[in-house]
């Protein structure tokens, strides 16, 4: 069964599965020890998860699961088994974990040898949690060796009182035999599900304490994802169950969380007053606080039990200068309402994990936390200032398009966070160019980046060293030249969060252009875009092409070319425009200088199936396009 990855806000929840089945259970009546033609690392045999909500709502969840190993990569994957618990709320039993050789030999791996380690530690991302692993050693792992193991968890109370939320995934993307959730409801509490990627729904038994639902899914076949298409969390059939009646109850469970965490102390108070004073309009006070929660709020993350939901005090987080998503969620809209704007917290499901389903109320949809900010006839405006890269006004790629819960004043408001325009994000090129007589290239170039583009240069910008930047630049200029040689670089704005990230090169090539009988065949210096080819590469696509959002470029590249020439052949003008995008280009000549203009502009936030092969054709014509050359011929050579 997969386990939901965590990015900020939610604990990582565990959910494991159940079956009783004795230890004379027949291997081979699941599957025969033949070699199995896949590109699998393994096969699920059997994933079956009992789980249990008590009166009380503890979450008792057990699980059964045998896999079978299919090659050297499996045996990679499988060579350590980890089950992770919390000390505070949870208590781990690990019932039985065994090896079955193809010989029939078996493993009984000793429970002993088990050793607690701390989760894994992010670098780029650092989480406190309490979270811990048990973990063992697998040894003897060949292809076809079968894993057989079965534990328990049980969470011991509610994250929210008199509510359970839980979800099971069948079986990740393996090739799977069988799997079985099996949910038990003491009689007269409230729930309701949800189905994702399967129809089935499930088998309800109606008992005289107990409700129970049993969802079962056999013989499935390996789940293949695509690059740049949904995540795993998305294509995997899942199946959620909510006790939750209603988003107002989760908004009210969420405020009554934060509501000795959020008002300001007398140094926050005296410091925003510094901070704003001088400041005459509104709009340039919100700035300011959210520049330096931005900036100044380093991110740490506490990702484990109930502190996975609820923020530290604004206070302490001030005064350490750090916390994780929902602490600068909650620390900006404690300052914005300290200066009379109404701000308030907001749980989101990035795009690293399923929507939130509107009509399915729960806490467990939500990996993140930014913030609204009540603006003019009632609307919201967003902000993410766990991303030190973005400028306000602006979201990161990944909280866009999204469904999400805005908690005001104790009442849950579903809303949904805009998809920025094309020209949102944008790289605005101006080149100046000249080729010589003998045929080499000078070129400036300035570049200008917004949007997604602003923020992904931003973050090379504070991450990479100054060598590495140079890097960079040389190998693009590579791209377009081989014999290209970078005779200056410069970056503006890399720490600021108003002004737009600049590059300026200027770069030196011999023999650019090629010369023949008086003619020079010339390419203009324009990166081309291959990997335009690499996002189209498949004929068709099973799911959508996800590029995570719109984008575009505008070029003008002015190519001066010696005096004794003129041109004899220049490429059309050409506009290629679908639902996807637009893809124009134009050229103009005045004396001994040619100007080529260019817009390229792609709703890429998602590009559906159906609308895959108008990406195809608009990259593919966007790529030949962009090889077209120009001739100029020596008029002293007649």
């Amino acid at each position: 069964m997969l386990k939901k990855g965590i990015i900020c806000l939610l604990p990582l929840l565990l959910l494991i599965n159940f079956i009783n089945i004795n230890d004379s259970f027949a291997y081979r009546n699941i599957e025969s020890n033949k070699s199995i033609k896949s590109n699998s690392s393994s096969k699920t045999l059997l994933d079956f998860t009992k789980e249990r909500i008590t009166r009380n709502f503890e979450d008792i969840l057990t699980e059964h699961e045998i896999i079978k190993i299919l090659n050297e990569k499996g045996i990679k994957k499988y060579s350590t088994l980890s089950f992770p618990f919390s000390k505070k709320n949870q208590k781990l039993k690990v019932y039985f974990i065994k090896i079955i050789q193809p010989n029939g030999n078996i493993i009984n791996i000793n429970l002993s040898s088990l050793r607690i380690v701390t989760a894994p530690f992010n670098p780029e991302a650092p989480i406190f949690s309490n979270q811990l692993l048990k973990t063992v050693q697998l040894p003897g792992l060949v292809r076809g060796s079968i894993i057989d193991y079965k534990y328990k968890s049980t969470v011991i109370k509610p994250y929210m009182k008199n509510n359970f939320f839980t979800e099971d995934y069948f079986g990740g993307l393996a090739p799977l035999k069988k799997s079985v959730y099996k949910l038990i409801i003491p009689k007269g509490i409230h729930y309701q599900y949800a189905e994702y990627k399967f129809n089935e729904k499930p088998r309800i038994i109606n008992g005289s304490k107990d409700t129970v639902l049993i969802w079962t899914m056999r013989n499935r076949k390996k789940i293949s994802p695509e690059e740049l298409g949904p995540r795993e969390s998305v294509i995997i059939p899942h199946v959620m169950v909510s006790s939750v009646k209603s988003w107002d109850e989760v908004a009210r469970w969420y405020s009554h969380l934060t509501k000795d965490q959020i008002k300001p102390g007398v140094n926050l108070a005296k410091f925003i007053k510094r901070l704003t004073e001088s400041k005459e309009r509104k709009l340039k006070k919100i700035k300011a606080i959210y520049n330096f929660v931005a900036k100044r709020i380093r991110y740490v993350g506490y990702e484990f039990g109930i502190d996975g939901y609820k923020p530290s005090n604004v206070n302490s987080i001030f005064k350490n200068k750090l916390g994780d998503c929902k602490d600068h969620a909650t620390l900006f809209a404690s300052m914005l309402n300290q200066i009379g704007v109404k701000a308030y917290p907001v749980l989101i499901p990035t795009t690293e994990i399923p929507d939130m389903n509107p009509v399915m109320p729960t806490p467990f949809v939500f990996d993140h936390e930014i913030t609204a900010i009540k603006i003019k006839n009632g609307k919201f405006m967003f902000a993410d200032t766990t991303s030190n890269v973005t400028t306000f006004g602006d979201l990161p790629p990944m909280d866009q398009g999204r469904n999400v819960l805005i908690i005001a004043n104790g009442k849950g408001i579903v809303a949904k966070t805009p998809v920025f325009p094309a020209e949102k994000n944008n790289i605005s090129t101006k080149e100046y160019a000249a080729v010589k007589n003998d045929g080499s290239l000078a070129a400036k170039t300035t570049l200008i980046y917004t949007g997604a583009y602003n923020m992904y240069k931003r973050y090379l910008y504070s991450s990479t060293s100054k060598r590495k930047k140079r890097d960079g630049i040389l190998k693009d200029i590579l791209n377009i030249t081989p014999n290209a040689k970078l005779t200056g670089y410069s970056f503006e704005n890399g720490n600021s969060l108003s002004k737009p990230y600049i590059e300026k090169i200027s770069f030196s090539a011999k023999n650019y252009a090629e010369k023949n009988a008086g003619i020079i065949i010339i390419r203009l210096p324009l990166r081309t875009r291959t990997t335009l080819s690499r996002l189209t590469a498949l004929n068709h696509r099973k799911y959508s092409l996800r590029i995570g959002y719109n984008f575009s470029e505008n070029s003008v590249v002015s190519l001066k070319f010696p005096k004794n020439y003129k041109p004899i052949f220049i490429p059309k003008d050409i506009e290629v425009k679908n639902t996807v995008g637009t893809f124009k280009t134009s050229y103009t000549v005045k004396q001994d200088r040619i100007t080529f203009r260019s817009l390229f502009s792609v709703n890429g936030y998602q590009i559906t199936r159906e609308n895959y092969l108008k990406a195809k054709h608009l990259f593919n014509m966007t790529i030949k396009n962009l090889k077209d050359q120009i001739l100029i011929f020596n008029e002293s050579e007649r």
